[in-house]
């Protein structure tokens, strides 16, 4: 048997079911498909989000019952007849079908091949599945959504969380001078990840010293909308994560800030890039909170808690190698 999460009805974390059911086999794989034999899932807000309602569920992509999850890494033990460039054995990390039902809160899973990319050496099972969906979302929003330049300065509010400890280190990458907000507790932390400035968001006084200082500004913290806009120069860039920019945009227009809301999705060469990136150490994700696949629902009470660093992942019993 191989086990799973299912989710019957929208709520609270106690909605998560753990299930036995017979595990998918090579029969199952259609040509463009590959089976996986999952090693970790990342856990996202959007996670979270779609299990209350919202998320997908409320965009009507979501139905139930369904199984939550869309990052994942693991070993490929089946490929489709059409596959290419990947084969049983090999470690793989990716997101699933997003923003579609990606089912990674298992043991074994179906993914579209063109879903995956080969894990690099360098990544361990959990930080593999840490990646994909936090770094495809801070790749978006400064090489797509807006083309971050060497010398700019760009401001991360939410800097410690899962998406904003990986666009502190883009960002640096990209040649800017990251001013990153969040708690003093996490700004030795992020620092050591490429961080030029620290703020903490409690500091009113260096809060206020930030009007009209940088040039764009990744919003990623909810409480700190404020304070991401009232930070970008005119004729600056205010991003937002689309799922909570509600509001944002005619403020932008008013301040005379450009403004974009960004909608991740599942794009190859988005993810061949950022696993490349990670291959060569420039993006690498902190992992402070690992839980055990049937504790899905005290992981997804972790994210809630608003205080998490870096990615909370589930760990199943498919480790590699057992």
């Amino acid at each position: 048997m191989s086990t799973q999460i299912v989710q019957r009805v929208f709520g609270g974390p106690e909605t998560l079911e753990v299930v036995d059911v017979t595990p998918p086999s090579a029969a199952d794989v259609g040509p463009d498909e590959v089976l996986v034999r999952v090693a970790a899932a990342g856990v996202n807000q959007i996670d979270v989000m779609t299990r209350t309602g919202g998320g997908m569920a409320a965009a009507g992509i979501i139905t139930l019952p369904y199984t939550p999850g869309w990052d994942v890494a693991g070993i490929v033990e089946a490929v489709g007849s059409a596959v290419a460039g990947l084969s049983p054995g090999q470690r793989v990390l990716g997101l699933a079908r997003f923003p579609k039902p990606g089912s990674a809160y298992a043991e074994h899973v179906i993914i579209p091949a063109a879903d995956l990319v080969p894990a690099p050496e360098n990544l361990s099972d959990d930080q593999a599945a840490a990646l994909p969906m936090a770094a495809m979302t801070a790749w978006q929003a400064f090489t797509d959504t807006t083309a971050v330049q060497p010398g700019q300065r760009v401001l991360i509010t939410g800097a410690g969380g899962g998406v904003g400890h990986l666009a502190v280190q883009l960002a640096h990458h990209l040649g800017a001078r990251v001013i990153a907000v969040a708690s003093s507790g996490k700004h030795e932390w992020l620092r050591e990840l490429g961080a030029d400035e620290t703020v903490d968001y409690r500091d009113g006084d260096a809060i206020d010293a930030l009007a009209g200082m940088v040039d764009v500004t990744l919003s990623l913290a909810a409480g700190s909308r404020d304070t991401a806009l009232r930070a970008v120069r005119t004729g600056g860039t205010l991003i937002a994560l689309g799922g909570g920019a509600e509001g944002l945009e005619a403020a932008a227009k008013q301040a005379g800030v450009g403004f974009a809301a960004t909608h991740v999705h599942t794009q190859r060469d988005w993810l061949t890039a950022i696993a490349d990136l990670a291959a060569h150490g420039v993006l690498v994700p902190t992992v402070s909170e690992v839980f055990d696949l049937a504790d899905a629902a005290d992981a997804h009470r972790a994210i809630e808690s608003g205080h998490s660093t870096g990615k909370i992942v589930l760990r199943t019993n498919s480790r590699l190698g057992s």
